[in-house]
């Protein structure tokens, strides 16, 4: 297929290509390169967990910026006068003969440039990122269960974006590992974090887990969650409370979101049909009015849709402006009944005034599903969910981390008829470039994303593992446009080799934060820990407020 730098983009049935709208050196890292899809351990098709030995690297943090547009070479590759250094191969993809030169080491770069970096110690291991004011709290996955002190919440101080500066990491006495599970409230001035227990972990009883994801190998079912107060001195954040969910989620936690005011939490459980009575919670809601005494509000089973007969878990979501509506993705993998329906991978929309409002019956109102089947059963799920309003109207951009279409935009004007506008994907993920890229050992799924605004959104930003960050217009949702992207340097030394490790590219995993008084982005890499990066003038055409 030819190059198309805006990425496969389909308007209702029909695809279209369009036109297109510092680096860190690490030493050795002991251990092959391991990609994503083979560290997941998935049953029967994919290999177990591979735990690659610890890298001899010395515990050191370092920060890059980069020095204004300039011409120059460097291994083999032109560095354009923009100061882009463009991706060589399909977009989105690290050939191998790249990660064999040493070119990878640099990155790729258009339309985006890095302007700061904090490897947290070369701990490796970071998944997830929430934000408070000028504080980033970056979450580690699949750390040893030995206790160590690199695991745990990374608390940086932002204020200087050029150096990012590393203040503490907070190792929970509860647990470990918060995986996908932590968010952080500008409203509420909270930050919460799931746990993993560390003496009892659920996956041990959860009997539906593939015996590579048991603890000591993938600690991804946490069986609590805490709250902090950083309201105050966001680069101390003060636990509050510890919340033991192992009798409401009994498949454990997996995924988080927080209504717009923070005053809720809303948690679901990847595993379902664990019993035979079809009891088991799905996703659970939980009042944070008060964060030091957390209440349950309502849960729901996927068994409470009589129209749903097979089980299938969930795994994360968005929640409207207004705090009214919950979305939530499904995820049939691990479904006792029937592993890897496709037929089950959709968004389901929820009426939850009643939760939002604290009425004397709080619950979950399903409104409406939405459903597709164009990911494979290798990895059947709606991933996550992105809310914005594009133009005056209500979308929902959903998917991700599967073989097949990433990004599917929904028109959610009426939640009880969702209605699908386009998709999108990137070259590297087709599956007609599936032999091209399968010699790369590389994974390019997209995983999180943010926005510029939830209330006028123009411009999408979507961490895509193997691929790095993506930025696309969004301003015509049936039309997306790939405007700029950072794939940062590979980071070949990391402390923790375990999820998602990679010593020839790096791995892009987190939630986005666009700050749209600097215009700054910031996101995080499993290796190279924390960036901040920032348009450049050779950025495409996009509807920032902010340009460079």
């Amino acid at each position: 297929m030819r190059r198309s730098p805006t990425g496969l983009v389909r308007s209702d049935s029909n695809i279209a290509e369009g036109p297109t709208a510092g680096n860190l050196h690490g030493g050795d890292c002991a251990g092959a390169v391991v990609p994503h899809r083979q560290l997941l351990g998935l049953p029967g098709t994919w290999p177990v967990w591979a735990l690659a030995a610890f890298a001899a690297a010395a515990l050191s943090s370092c920060v890059v910026s980069t020095t204004a547009p300039h011409s120059s070479k460097k291994n083999g590759q032109i560095e354009s006068s923009t100061g882009d250094l463009p991706e060589t191969g399909l977009q989105g993809e690290v050939p191998l003969a790249d990660q064999q030169s040493g070119r990878s080491l640099e990155g790729y770069r258009k339309g985006m440039r890095l302007v700061g970096q904090n490897t947290i110690r070369d701990r490796g291991g970071n998944l997830q990122l929430a934000t408070f004011g000028h504080c980033a709290y970056v979450g580690t996955a699949s750390i040893p269960p030995a206790a160590h002190s690199l695991e745990g919440i990374a608390v940086l101080d932002v204020r200087t974006p050029e150096n990012p500066r590393l203040v503490r990491i907070i190792s929970s006495p509860a647990g470990y590992s918060s995986w996908e599970g932590l968010k952080a409230s500008e409203q509420a001035g909270i930050l919460v974090s799931f746990v993993t227990s560390r003496t009892a972990p659920i996956a041990m009883e959860v009997k539906s887990v593939p015996e590579s994801w048991k603890p000591g190998v993938n600690p991804s079912y946490a069986d609590a969650f805490e709250v902090y107060d950083v309201s105050h001195e966001c680069e101390n954040p003060k636990r509050l409370a510890t919340i033991n969910t192992r009798k409401v989620l009994t498949g454990g936690l997996h995924g988080l979101r927080l209504s717009p005011d923070g005053r809720t939490a809303y948690v679901s459980s990847m595993l379902a049909g664990l019993s035979e009575d079809d009891s088991q919670t799905s996703l659970a809601a939980f009042d944070l009015s008060d964060p030091a005494s957390p209440k349950l509000l309502a849960k729901w089973k996927w068994s409470d849709d009589s129209n749903e007969t097979i089980d299938f878990g969930y795994h994360d979501g968005a929640v409207s402006n207004d705090g009214n509506t919950l979305f939530w993705g499904t995820i049939p993998m691990y479904s006792r009944r029937n592993p890897n329906d496709i037929s089950r991978v959709m968004i389901q929309a929820f009426d939850v005034s009643s939760i939002q409002s604290r009425s004397r019956a709080p619950g979950f109102n399903l409104q409406g599903s939405l459903h597709w089947q164009d990911c494979s059963r290798e990895m059947a799920m709606a991933h996550g969910a992105q809310y914005a309003i594009i133009r005056g109207k209500p979308y929902l951009i959903a998917g991700g981390e599967c073989v097949g279409i990433q990004l599917h935009v929904i028109d959610v004007s009426d939640p009880t008829q969702m209605r699908l506008v386009s998709t999108y994907n990137i070259e590297a993920n087709d599956q007609q470039n599936a032999q091209i890229v399968t010699a790369d050992n590389a994974t390019y799924w997209a995983h999180y994303f943010g926005v510029d605004s939830t209330s006028e959104a123009t411009s999408l930003f979507v961490t895509w593992f193997g691929s790095g960050l993506r930025a696309i217009d969004i301003r015509d949702p049936t039309h997306l446009l790939e405007f700029a992207y950072l794939n940062p340097p590979a980071h070949p030394k990391s402390v923790f080799c375990l999820m998602m490790c990679a010593t020839t590219y790096e791995v892009s995993t987190s939630d986005v934060k666009y700050d749209r008084a600097t215009g700054n982005i910031w996101f995080v890499g499993a290796n190279g820990g924390f960036y901040v990066a920032h348009l450049t003038e050779s950025a495409g055409a996009n509807g920032l407020a902010r340009q460079p």
